[in-house]
């Protein structure tokens, strides 16, 4: 039985959403492979949630452990052995694979497992999934190992449980910001679809620039509310067809430091607050609201600064239509060290290169306006 390597077309099993790759659940299980160790040698562990389409692989090598996640992994499939450990209560042991060999993902064969200990994962008495237990040799398995092993099924039953907790509340959190963006754009139409596509960029840019996983998260969540202090300003200024005045730039100024008000004592969204307030910083130190110049300005400003721009310049306005993506590439160009972190820039334009806007979020032009 194959795995592929990455979900196919069609693949009707949706993602877990990190809860596989997240570093601190596969540390915890990786001191359990170890806690195993008196009691029965583990040259392999998997964990597969019910219904998701990923499968976390842990594989004992002479280094440590190497991590890898089987996409469209069918391992749960109930017609083979999963279906007889799934079927029971504690652990089952297969001692001796070889006769049903092809039954079993494709790793099996590749990683020379010929033995194993199956575990469904009881929480609550309703299975979330199935732990495996994989050995390199056919050596009997003690029954004193047996509840050893039950115990650690439970401890990843109760991980993988949290876990999908977290996870729904994250995506609750995300659609409360989706939600405040939303409210941004129904005030200033031309901006619709805007947050969505600096959000994507954004991503896109900050992984090729190897920005840490855990500050995406508030990229993220910045990126989408960049602009939520525009919520504060006068629908007849963001509306405007003409020319701002001093006095109304003056206020369209204020909505960094409005944004960030807004967010304020909201504790999932303290990481977003500095790119909300200094977005519009600029690298020669020109910018607001605080002048800010070069390392000074937080790094996920800087990649929200020229995504944001971009986006802007390609997106129709009331006082003037939409550039095209290589007039907008040459803005860009120009704002290198002036107005933009020059290898956050040069980054971006790779991309854009390839991408001039993202296709997925569907763009509408109202009948208002807004920068």
């Amino acid at each position: 039985m194959e795995d592929n390597p990455s979900p196919g077309p069609g693949w009707p099993l949706p993602r877990t959403a990190g809860i596989l790759t997240n570093d601190d659940i596969v540390d915890i299980l990786e001191r359990l492979m170890l806690a195993l160790d008196p009691f029965i040698r583990v040259d392999g562990l998997s964990v597969k949630i019910g219904g998701f389409a990923e499968e976390l692989l842990i594989l004992r090598v002479p280094q440590g452990f190497k991590r890898e996640v089987v996409y469209a992994s069918r391992v749960l499939d109930e017609r083979g052995f999963a279906g007889r450990v799934l079927a029971g209560s504690g652990p089952l042991v297969i001692e001796d694979i070889a006769s049903d060999i092809d039954s079993f993902p494709g790793y099996v064969r590749r990683e020379g497992f010929r033995s194993l200990v199956g575990v469904p994962l009881l929480y609550r008495r309703r299975r979330v999934g199935m732990l495996c237990i994989f050995k390199r040799d056919t050596s009997h398995v003690p029954d004193t190992s047996i509840p050893v092993v039950s115990l650690v099924a439970d401890v990843a039953a109760t991980i993988v449980e949290n876990s999908q907790l977290l996870a729904r509340l994250e995506k609750n959190y995300f659609s409360t910001v989706e939600a405040l963006a939303a409210a941004i754009e129904a005030k200033d139409p031309y901006t619709r679809g805007h947050s969505k596509r600096v959000t994507q960029y954004a991503i896109t840019l900050a992984e090729r620039l190897r920005v840490a996983a855990d500050a995406i998260k508030d990229l993220q969540y910045g990126a989408m509310l960049h602009d939520i202090g525009k919520i504060g300003v006068r629908g007849q200024i963001l509306n405007k067809r003409g020319r701002l005045t001093p006095e109304e730039y003056k206020i369209i100024k204020r909505h960094p430091i409005i944004g960030e008000r807004i967010i304020d004592g909201v504790d999932f969204l303290e990481g977003a607050k500095p790119v909300i307030r200094s977005h519009h910083e600029r690298f020669d130190g020109r910018g607001y609201p605080d002048g800010l110049r070069d390392e000074e300005i937080p790094m996920l400003a800087r990649i929200v600064a020229v995504v944001d721009f971009y986006d802007a310049l390609t997106s129709e306005r009331p006082y003037r239509p939409a550039f095209s993506a290589e007039q907008a590439m040459l803005f860009v160009k120009e704002g290198i060290g002036g107005d933009f972190d020059p290898a956050v820039a040069a980054e971006f334009l790779k991309i854009v290169a390839a991408v001039p806007r993202p296709a997925e979020v569907p763009v509408e032009v109202g009948p208002g306006p807004g920068l």
